[in-house]
């Protein structure tokens, strides 16, 4: 892990690109390991953090706001933006957003501060619903974001990494999720699978969309295998999105604790009288 220096003496640690994929079991949920111990409040490490985050939350969406890729589900790409941020460059893809999600989700997580982490990745979480609403969709990087924000958000909902079963910092003596938050991240998550859902049955992919063959997916088991002459036709495409769907914070979901609506993928079950 390599550190970027940041004004008045502050570190972010950057993850190294094989911190992420260090083991063939690793999956593309995976996120770098937090430190330590949690910033100390007020200090100069915490004032830094929070500095970076803003700055970069901020310009992230700056760049959607200015983005060139036409809108999603009818939605109108607010053309005031450009006249009101000259030096912010529009996101041109999916891919390019969900790089720069992906970035500052690490940074966020790395921090190991529950009271930083949540409401940050709420934001972001808000923000990448609005991106999957508002942009054509890149399966293969939507759902590796979703995934990744799944995890954090289970991860701190129970006090330990999901995947790992290590203890969080910051959670030695509390749990450290109000419940205004939970509340927050459930509407979220429900907001977010229907997004997702409309984006896909609309059939608008980014142009910068590249499927994954077998042989990736077998090095990453997180990804799509689409086969055949047209990659964005077939039932098995569709059938994979369905479960793609489906898995939408799913673990999410489990930690808050009561089953939500599951968005209508095409099964239909009849009620019992």
């Amino acid at each position: 892990m390599s550190v970027s220096p940041l004004p008045s003496g502050g570190f972010i640690p950057t993850p190294a690109p094989s911190s992420t994929t260090t083991s063939a079991t690793s999956t593309r949920s995976a996120l770098p390991h937090p430190r330590s111990q949690p910033l100390r409040p007020g200090g100069s490490k915490e004032s830094a953090f929070i500095r970076y985050v803003d700055d970069h939350l901020l310009k992230i969406q700056r760049r959607f706001a200015k983005r060139t890729t036409p809108a999603a589900n009818g939605q109108d790409i607010e053309r005031d933006a450009s006249t009101i941020w000259d030096d912010v460059q529009g996101y041109e893809s999916m891919r390019e957003a969900c790089k720069d999600v992906d970035e500052l989700l690490s940074v966020i997580w790395i921090s190991g501060t529950p009271s930083l982490q949540m409401p940050y990745l709420i934001n972001l979480a808000a923000f990448v619903t609005d991106m999957v609403a508002g942009m054509p969709a890149n399966p293969r990087q939507m759902f590796r974001v979703l995934e990744k924000l799944d995890h954090a958000f289970a991860s701190l909902l129970q006090g330990r990494d999901v995947d790992s079963g290590e203890r969080l910092p910051g959670f030695e003596n509390r749990r450290g999720v109000s419940g205004t938050e939970k509340v927050r991240v459930r509407s979220l998550v429900e907001r977010t699978r229907r997004s997702v859902m409309e984006s896909l049955k609309s059939g608008e992919l980014d142009d910068m969309y590249e499927p994954e063959t077998e042989a990736e997916d077998s090095e990453d088991d997180g990804g799509l295998i689409l086969d055949g002459d047209n990659p964005y036709a077939g039932r098995e495409l569709e059938e994979t999105w369905e479960m793609q769907i489906a898995r939408v914070y799913d673990r999410t979901v489990v930690e808050l604790g009561e089953s939500l609506e599951a968005p209508n993928i095409g099964i239909i079950t009849e009620g019992r009288g």
